[in-house]
């Protein structure tokens, strides 16, 4: 038998150390954005949340950029802890994985604070679609253009837009991540 080299473990939806590294450069991105002046430094950075590193590699990327802007995870797996301590966790191991890879992250650890979490619109669960996502993502197709899908993305935009009408968002600009799914 031949040997096919290294075998890695691959959590519930890929979300590890390793893999939360890819939401770091979105992060690291938006901080170039803001510094050129091409946007404000939002006060939320919202996203869906299916395993959670998207939401750990952001919230690392963000305190590498120096920004205070904090992560808004709209849960969308109800298969999975996913409230902001196990996110937290994750991301701590994820900059723990920077130092031990030879970077000097620096002031890389999130805060107790970085990551908040919501559970309202996830509905019946998992890739089961609301009546809010769906109204959302045709609103968002008629009048943008831009293209949703139910499992992941209309929740988190049903959830920003209602937490925004309801005051919840500080009133400081907000950026919606589209990761249209599970990437």
């Amino acid at each position: 038998m031949q040997s096919i080299g290294a075998s890695y473990y691959l959590p519930a939806g890929g979300s590890s150390p390793l893999g939360a590294l890819g939401a770091v450069e979105t992060a690291l991105e938006l901080g170039a954005q803001i510094e050129a002046g091409e946007l404000p430094e939002p006060t939320w950075l919202v996203t869906a949340v299916g395993s959670g590193g998207t939401a750990a590699g952001l919230a690392v990327g963000l305190r590498l950029a120096g920004l205070r802007t904090r992560v808004l995870g709209i849960v969308v797996n109800d298969t999975l802890r996913l409230d902001a301590a196990t996110l937290l966790g994750l991301a701590r191991r994820s900059t723990a994985l920077l130092r031990a890879r030879g970077a000097e992250p620096g002031r890389g650890e999130p805060a107790s604070d970085a990551i908040r979490t919501e559970t309202a619109w996830l509905g019946d669960g998992y890739a089961h679609p609301t009546a809010a996502a769906d109204r959302v993502l045709a609103r968002a197709s008629a009048q943008t253009g831009l293209t949703l899908e139910r499992t992941y993305t209309a929740k988190a935009l049903a959830a920003l837009l209602d937490l925004d009408a309801a005051g919840r968002l500080d009133g400081g600009p907000v950026v919606f991540l589209q990761t249209h799914g599970p990437r």
